[in-house]
């Protein structure tokens, strides 16, 4: 009997299999026609890593934690994984209407991480201000 390579994990399973025994996902013969238009980075999935899986049902995604475990390099090559894969994860995921609606729809994590990341700075910079203050206050 033939193998293949499941297309979420890459792991060696049957040629008619219905479901991956390495990562437990369904495997679709369709996954490998992703558009062209699609195959690119994943910045919603690099930047939200677990969070963006756990939305599309890529549970997958949730070895980010045991990554890391590895200071610094593991999350950073599993986030990679993830902005890599995740078009095709994020496509296969759901039945879209579009490209162009899927497309939108990773923008919009993008912009979220944009809007905490600002939001963030500028909360840090208020708290490290507000101690700055009180610090230098006579009592």
């Amino acid at each position: 009997m033939e193998n293949i390579l499941c297309p979420f994990c890459n792991g060696e399973i049957s040629a008619d299999a219905k479901k991956c025994q390495h990562c437990g996902e369904w495997v679709n013969k369709d996954a490998e026609n992703l558009p062209d238009e699609l195959k690119h980075f994943n910045w919603g999935a690099f930047l939200f890593n677990w969070i963006w899986g756990i939305w599309h049902k890529k549970y997958i995604t949730l070895v980010y934690f045991p990554a890391c475990l590895i200071p610094v390099i593991g999350p950073l090559a599993v986030s990679i994984w993830f902005g890599i894969a995740g078009n095709k994860w994020g496509w296969n995921s759901k039945n879209w209407e579009s490209v162009e609606q899927f497309n939108e729809s990773q923008q919009n994590w993008v912009r979220l991480w944009l809007i905490l990341a600002i939001t963030g700075i500028i909360i840090s910079f208020k708290i490290i201000a507000v101690v700055v203050f009180i610090s230098n206050l006579e009592v």
